[in-house]
């Protein structure tokens, strides 16, 4: 009997070593715990003597600060009996300075007849390789996903900019056919086309930088009080033109002289004109782009709302995806470009925020919300 009891006791003990197990039994009247030794060791302190290292206090100066309190908390709920169990996870210092991730859980098993408790058993299981692994994971998956989200972005954009440098290649080779044929008037709509693409490459390469720039800590804009109403006459003057080729309406609300916000002054004009000429853009023939403006507590809400299709809501989520067309492949849906990404990027970095709302068949309204200031001057 005495041999399989040795044995057990043997086959116990290395079931605790490899499982990272530990096992306690706290008197809480004498604040006296007992661990199993290969716990102890696990940690580094088996070589130090009982006396020292039975007392709650050796062990709670090793729990990290932070922790100690919602330790110590859960465990008097269950010792005073308002918790029907008692678990907590916190750090502890090993011996060598490390700290461990660990998850402690006990119970109360004998009470004196006026409920106050006189035994408490319970295990304490080592988990900082469960939560390595977990941080490992995590990482990996986050490098895979930006992995694949740049992979998905240079696609996108080589598609996006091989549209513009067809153009400029096939109208040049164009144009170099007909040299000396007399036709100056075709000759010239092929340079027009040539220069229309040219800018538009400029554009989404001036775009990729500035984005790059924001999402690296490096833009820093002038903020300062912007008058809104000469910038929202400048803007409808300059979308005009388009506004008239693509047969649709603006409708501008008067804004009061004294309306002004916190802003980079180029920065929000770049930013509106980007919205102002999406909206034009994916407005239906005949249809109205409403640009409005309300003052909304310590903020002015800037609004432009079009006629156009609008946009499904299982779309939305991705309005902010660089290169995304939204499912806008067809004939004329224009280049889908990261303006939109910009320009909340640009709208945050100013204090601000830029939400979309949008109904199929009804349209889609841009909000640019941004800190109200006091009045300025003509911006």
């Amino acid at each position: 009997m005495q041999h399989d009891l040795k044995a057990l006791e043997e086959r116990w003990g290395l079931a605790l070593q490899s499982a990272a197990f530990g096992v306690w039994d706290l008197d809480p009247r004498t604040q006296r715990v007992h661990y199993s030794p290969e716990w102890k060791a696990m940690l580094g302190y088996g070589d130090l003597p009982a006396a020292l290292t039975e007392h709650t206090d050796f062990w709670r100066s090793r729990v990290h600060p932070d922790d100690l309190q919602p330790m110590l908390d859960a465990l008097h709920a269950h010792l005073a009996g308002f918790a029907a169990g008692y678990s907590c996870e916190f750090r502890l210092r090993a011996a060598d300075g490390h700290w461990r991730c660990v998850l402690s859980r006990g119970r109360v098993v004998e009470r004196d007849d006026g409920g106050a408790a006189l035994r408490m058993v319970g295990t304490l299981t080592d988990l900082t390789e469960h939560h390595e692994l977990q941080a490992a994971r995590l990482a990996r998956d986050r490098a895979e996903a930006a992995s694949r989200a740049k992979t998905d972005f240079l696609a996108r954009m080589s598609h996006e900019l091989r549209t513009p440098l067809n153009a400029v290649l096939g109208f040049a080779q164009l144009l170099s056919r007909r040299l000396g044929d007399g036709d100056i008037e075709a000759q010239r709509a092929h340079v027009a086309h040539i220069e229309q693409a040219g800018w538009h490459l400029l554009e989404m390469v001036n775009d990729m930088l500035d984005l790059q720039r924001v999402d690296s800590g490096q833009f820093v804009l002038p903020i300062e009080a912007v008058a809104l109403a000469p910038l929202w006459d400048a803007l409808c003057s300059a979308a005009s033109p388009l506004a008239a080729r693509r047969g649709v309406h603006l409708a501008v609300a008067a804004l009061p002289m004294h309306a002004a916000v916190q802003a980079d002054a180029r920065r929000l004009q770049q930013v509106l004109a980007k919205l102002l000429g999406n909206a034009i853009k994916y407005s239906r023939e005949g249809g109205t782009v409403t640009l409005a403006a309300a003052a909304t507590g310590p903020h002015w809400r800037l609004s432009i709302a079009d006629t156009g299709p609008g946009i499904p809501q299982a779309q939305l989520p991705h309005l902010f995806e660089a290169f995304n067309r939204l499912g806008r492949e067809g004939p004329g849906a224009g280049a889908v470009g990261i303006g939109l990404v910009l320009a909340r990027s640009l709208v945050q970095q100013m204090g601000g925020e830029l939400t979309v709302r949008s109904t199929v068949g009804a349209g889609t309204t841009v909000e640019v919300d941004l800190p109200r200031a006091a009045a300025a001057g003509p911006a």
